[in-house]
């Protein structure tokens, strides 16, 4: 009797996202105007949303290909990518300083942040161009707000067949470029999702319907 294989609908995730290495200082108190502050302790860790999202997608078991850009100092990024089985054929190493976060962290544990976008604010068209060539029907490209040409990225994943999720973090004028009506999954909470939905209020039930209507 011949045997019957069904086959697996193969699908993998193109991500295109921010990768920050987080610089952690614990204060006693914020730094003030003028002054000098000894820190009490340094912490470094490797972050950025769209690093997180590329990795907890892979641990949960996902095929993903993580594209974006470091610089000379992103070894300790492309590392903790690897080593989480994200593939990352995608992401380029460029020259200058990595995407970074300078985070102060009080006794109460409240935090302030300054970040530097470095080589995220360096993903070009070429290299969108490039990654998405690997895009087969079904295939899903995953964007968020911390990079350059996210919109450039919206588009051209469409074209190829792709569908897209947004995750539009952080909320700045930047979002205006993006052509919202190209998403087919928003990763949003209340305050992303008001902003984007034209909502009055951050009331979940509120913000849905005024998306499904926006964006239908």
């Amino acid at each position: 009797m011949e045997r019957i294989v069904e086959s697996e609908v193969s699908m993998k995730i193109l991500s295109f996202g921010s990768l920050n290495i987080d610089y952690v200082y614990k204060v006693p108190h914020f730094v003030k105007k003028g002054e000098t502050l000894s820190a009490e302790e340094l912490n470094v860790y490797t972050g950025g949303k769209g690093l997180n999202q590329s990795i907890a997608l892979a641990r949960s078991g996902a095929e993903v290909h993580h594209v974006g850009a470091v610089g000379a100092d992103g070894g300790m990024l492309l590392d903790v990518l690897k080593a989480s089985g994200v593939h990352i054929e995608g992401t380029k190493s460029l020259s200058g300083a990595s995407g970074h976060a300078v985070i102060q962290v009080d006794q109460n544990g409240q935090n302030n942040i300054i970040i530097c976008g470095g080589a995220n604010d360096s993903v070009s068209k070429e290299m969108i161009d490039e990654a998405v060539k690997e895009v087969e029907e079904g295939d899903i490209v995953l964007l968020q707000n911390e990079i350059s040409n996210v919109g450039y990225a919206a588009e051209t994943a469409k074209k190829a067949g792709a569908k897209v999720a947004l995750n539009p973090s952080p909320i700045n004028e930047n979002l205006k470029t993006i052509p919202m009506n190209l998403v087919d999954y928003f990763i949003l909470n209340e305050i992303e999702g008001k902003e984007i939905s034209g909502a009055e209020s951050e009331e979940p039930e509120e913000i849905m319907e005024k998306l499904k209507t926006k964006y239908p």
